[in-house]
């Protein structure tokens, strides 16, 4: 999926500002939205699994001065990828920051929002998300976004429901 999508449904529904501010959500001065450190936060962790991954390789190849390629991508980069989309991974990482940075539980959970997204809008092939990797290949037999145009626009489709649905539910209070 789109990095920048992934950054967006984060920070809607794991910060303050968004779903996980619940009724109420963050103090309502004007541009809470911006300040909201937790906004930064859920979309930094809705990126990770592909930056971690995808991200670290193509900016070697950028700095080394080469031109970044889907074509020709080293078994290491598929290593990493099925780490940071593995539910296992994310997970025992969620537990770890429960002990030493409570604050940033509720942002991190953009990661495994990020790895359920993929896994169901990644389908058979390379990049078709091993949920519980290492221990197993089990995975979710999700469609290929890029074989369904649909599939996009429903994605980026369901942001602006989503925003308009968090704020209708806050102002029926």
């Amino acid at each position: 999926m789109d990095i920048l999508a992934h950054a967006l449904y984060g920070a809607t529904v794991c910060s303050r500002t968004g779903l996980a501010g619940g009724r109420q959500g963050p103090a309502r001065s004007r541009g809470s939205f911006a300040r909201d450190w937790t906004v930064w936060a859920a979309a930094a962790f809705g990126v990770l699994p592909d930056m971690a991954s995808l991200g670290v390789f193509f900016a070697r190849v950028f700095v080394r001065g080469g031109a970044p390629s889907f074509h020709g991508l080293p078994p290491e980069v598929f290593v990493l990828y099925h780490c940071t989309h593995s539910l296992v991974v994310a997970g025992l990482f969620l537990l770890l920051l429960r002990i030493i940075a409570r604050p940033l539980v509720v942002p991190a959970l953009a990661w495994p929002v990020h790895i359920a997204m993929d896994s169901l809008s990644h389908g058979a092939g390379p990049w078709q998300t091993l949920l519980l990797y290492p221990f197993s290949d089990w995975r979710w037999p999700g469609i290929n976004w890029w074989q369904h145009p649909g599939v996009m626009l429903l994605y980026g489709g369901m942001l602006p429901v989503l925003w308009i649905a968090i704020h209708l539910w806050r102002r029926s209070e």
